[in-house]
């Protein structure tokens, strides 16, 4: 997709996003089948239990309209010993600061704003044993017909010393 997607669009380009990881293409993958002929599925419409991959590299955020904030609507495990703390209902900005902080969430903002999916890799932190990891963020629509929630995936560098990653 090139432009601003527009919910309930009849035809919409599909090109595909360069996502090296497997469990990442699965994920976009079964968003682009739910949302079929539209810019985005509604968030109504996915359900964690229901993913194709394990849930412990999702997380869903919620969208402030107009503004840099979101909140951690769900976690996932592996989120949670990336991020060191359980951060399900924080603010994103209330998660402590990191070189990717910023990255991340303009990738989130730039999602929510245009409805298009984003992906990135995002570099290890070897001073803070932050893995290296990469990112999908996929929107979904609330009954407005704009972004209200982003569904995103990552897969962390599971080889990175100093992170245990289960699931």
């Amino acid at each position: 997709m090139t432009g601003p997607a527009t919910r309930g669009a009849t035809s919409i380009s599909r090109f595909p996003l360069q996502i090296q990881n497997s469990t990442l293409r699965l994920l976009h993958d079964y968003w682009d089948i739910l949302r079929g002929d539209r810019a985005f599925p509604n968030s109504s419409e996915v359900e964690v239990v229901d993913l194709p991959v394990s849930p412990g590299g999702v997380m869903l955020v919620d969208v402030a309209p107009n503004q840099m904030a979101f909140t951690l609507h769900w976690v996932g495990t592996d989120y949670v010993l990336w991020l060191r703390r359980e951060s399900t209902g924080l603010q994103l900005e209330d998660l402590p600061p990191s070189p990717n902080t910023v990255p991340f969430a303009q990738m989130l903002r730039r999602s929510a704003d245009n409805g298009l999916p984003q992906t990135r890799s995002l570099p290890a932190i070897p001073s803070m044993t932050v893995p290296a990891a990469e990112l999908v963020v996929l929107p979904l629509g609330g009954p407005d017909g704009k972004v209200s929630r982003l569904l995103v995936g990552c897969a962390f560098d599971r080889k990175r010393r100093g992170l245990q990653v289960v699931g």
